[in-house]
């Protein structure tokens, strides 16, 4: 659901002060009735539509732990994400912690543990004792 803009805020008030109904405000803005019905509430109880910033959870970490990342990383870069909660000790989990140091501007890195093939001529399955599909 995407918030209702301020101008359409003061349409769906100068609308409801002249007796329209819900469902016609709603269809003519675009908008649910239940939106236009929350905001013609607050607007009676408080008398102000005007939207309120959003402002979330807090993190669990301060600028001394981003800090300790963002060192954390610079000092071992080919650290996991596990290993960097473990050693640092931080309290957070591991998706947290990929979004965080992307915002810090930190690359993913590629993994390493995978084999890369021979650059050769491969074998058939038939050469390696196998049936040949």
């Amino acid at each position: 659901m995407r918030p209702v803009s301020q101008e359409k805020r003061e349409l769906i008030i100068a609308a409801k002060k002249r007796g329209e109904k819900e469902s016609e405000i709603a269809l003519w803005l675009d908008v649910s009735v239940r939106s236009v019905a929350t905001l013609w509430k607050l607007y009676r109880d408080s008398g102000d539509v005007s939207q309120k910033g959003y402002k979330g959870r807090r993190s669990r970490l301060g600028a001394m732990d981003i800090e300790r990342i963002t060192h954390g990383v610079e000092r071992c870069p080919d650290m996991t994400l596990n290993e960097l909660i473990e050693n640092l000790s931080l309290p957070i989990r591991k998706s947290q912690l990929s979004r965080l140091l992307i915002r810090l501007g930190f690359s993913l890195k590629k993994r390493h543990s995978i084999h890369q093939t021979s650059l050769g001529r491969m074998s058939s399955r038939s050469e390696r004792g196998g049936a040949d599909y």
